[in-house]
């Protein structure tokens, strides 16, 4: 996925070169075929939108690491805590689910009335 000024055919060729798929708009008269592995841009919102949610507010954008594995080591862990803050945002959900459903089970729980049966 990419946007479509960085589609040229220069870059595609670069690409095509180093094995890496291209899910873009095909250039000229796209055939069929190729239409089907076109994503649109409203599929690409929430990719971009975690790559904003990234830079703002984890320092995506302001990574200064000389070496390329460090840089790499930063960037992966900024995508592995937006994937935990995501995932824990997910079960937090799910336990306040579980909690309510325990309260109201707890306050709506039948009484048990006990009857004592005198003997005679």
């Amino acid at each position: 996925m990419a946007d479509q000024i960085y589609c040229n055919r220069e870059n595609r060729k670069q690409l095509k070169l180093l094995n890496i798929k291209l899910l873009a708009k095909p250039l000229g008269r796209p055939s069929i075929g190729a239409v089907k592995e076109y994503v649109s841009p409203g599929e690409r919102n929430p990719i971009e939108g975690k790559f904003g949610q990234g830079k703002s507010a984890y320092g995506l954008g302001k990574i200064k690491a000389r070496l390329k594995d460090t840089s790499q080591s930063w960037i992966a862990s900024i995508i592995l805590v937006l994937n935990l803050v995501k995932l824990a945002g997910l079960n937090l959900y799910c336990l306040l689910f579980l909690i309510e459903k325990f309260i109201i089970f707890i306050l709506l729980k039948p009484k048990l009335v006990l009857i004592k049966i005198n003997r005679i």
